[in-house]
C-alpha cells in the first residue's frame, strides 16, 4: 500500500499544474492556444506510448491495444500495474484531454463525413 501514495503525488502534482495552466487563467491568450493545438498531438504520442508499452506486456495486449481504439488507456488504467505511468498519464488528461477530444471529434466526423460520401456515391 505505501507504494500507492508517490503515485498519487505524481498525479496531484501533474494534474493541478495541468489543471491551473488550462483553466486557471494564468496563461496569456497566446499560450493558451498553443496548449489547445499542441496538446492533442501530445496525447497521441502517449497513445502511441502506451501501445508500445503494452506490446512490452504482452503481444496479446499490444495487438488489441493496436487495434482497438482507445484500448491503450483501458489497459493502463484496468490492466497495467504501472502507477507511475498511470498517474502521470491521468495528470496530462486533467489540462489536455478536453481540447484532444474536441479536435478528435471534429476529425474524425470529417473522415466519417467523407466515407458516407464515397458510399452514397457508389464507391
Amino acid at each position: 500500500m505505501k507504494r500507492y501514495w508517490g503515485s498519487w503525488l505524481v498525479f496531484l502534482a501533474v494534474g493541478g499544474i495541468m489543471g491551473a495552466l488550462r483553466y486557471g487563467n494564468f496563461l496569456p491568450a497566446d499560450y493558451l492556444s498553443m496548449l489547445r493545438d499542441y496538446g492533442p498531438w501530445v496525447i497521441l504520442g502517449v497513445y502511441v506510448c502506451l501501445i508500445l508499452f503494452a506490446f512490452k506486456d504482452t503481444v496479446y495486449q499490444g495487438v488489441l491495444a493496436l487495434l482497438i481504439p482507445l484500448y491503450p488507456f483501458y489497459y493502463l488504467f484496468m490492466i497495467s500495474d504501472a502507477f507511475y505511468i498511470r498517474a502521470l498519464v491521468a495528470g496530462l488528461l486533467v489540462g489536455l484531454g478536453q481540447d484532444s477530444a474536441v479536435f478528435l471529434q471534429a476529425h474524425l466526423t470529417d473522415i466519417v463525413d467523407t466515407v458516407r460520401g464515397w458510399i452514397a456515391s457508389g464507391g
